[in-house]
């Protein structure tokens, strides 16, 4: 009895702890609305994971394949994230749809770098969109395919300098009529290119100004493009 009651009050401790560690993870980001209405939401985030950057901020202390030597990989699809205006963003909308099937993962496959982050996107950011895993993962399809990457970007053999401002001209001016610098959002860290966000209509007809809803998240000055590995 007395080992049963030991048993109890640890699991209580250790689900209390878990619970305290979500909620202190959710606090870090004051913009996140956690299990907002699916649908209820201003505009996309298309976010493309730039790997060497990625690796070099927190993919080699994960030790994830596609920073290991000659996994030679450039702009990556991160995910399609809804967004308000006011740069707010809601996440795991409903937590009913979390299953994503088989069909709808083989879609997932083909600009995803792994299945566990196609997973995971759908159940934080997906779920919120009020689309159908399928039709989720195709809508990504479609922008990472309609986006070109400028030639300086693509496989770069040597470290790059370049400001945010310099890397959105560099997208607007190889998709002209389709992309404007106002539509790109630089994201970096430790002064290195991780991503760069495409600002999309809620409809997803087409790329659109992201205002205050995806300021650059890079200082002003150059950051470092890594090479390909």
């Amino acid at each position: 009895m007395r080992q049963r009651r030991i048993r109890l009050v640890l699991a209580v401790v250790a689900g209390a702890a878990l619970l305290f560690s979500v909620a202190a993870t959710r606090a870090e980001d004051p913009h996140e609305r956690y299990g907002a209405s699916p649908g209820d939401f201003d505009l996309y985030l298309f976010s493309l994971s730039w790997s060497p950057g990625f690796c070099e901020i927190e993919g080699d202390r994960k030790r994830k394949p596609e920073c290991f030597a000659g996994a030679a990989l450039g702009f990556q699809v991160h995910g399609l994230w809804p967004q308000y205006e006011n740069g707010d963003y809601p996440t795991y909308c409903d937590r009913s749809r979390n299953f994503v099937p088989g069909a709808s993962l083989s879609i997932a496959r083909q600009i995803y770098r792994d299945k566990g982050l196609a997973i995971g996107e759908w159940r934080k950011h997906g779920e919120c969109t009020g689309l159908d895993p399928s039709t989720y993962y195709q809508a990504e399809s479609a922008l990472f395919h309609k986006i070109r990457i400028p030639a300086t970007l693509v496989a770069p053999a040597q470290a790059l300098r370049a400001t945010p401002r310099e890397i959105a001209q560099a997208f607007a001016r190889v998709n002209p009529g389709v992309v404007e610098p106002e539509m790109v959002s630089v994201s970096c860290g430790r002064g290195e290119l991780e991503e760069v966000r495409f600002c999309v209509s809620k409809d997803l007809s087409g790329f659109r100004a992201c205002g205050e809803a995806a300021p650059d998240a890079c200082d002003a000055g150059k950051i470092t493009i890594p090479p390909l590995r």
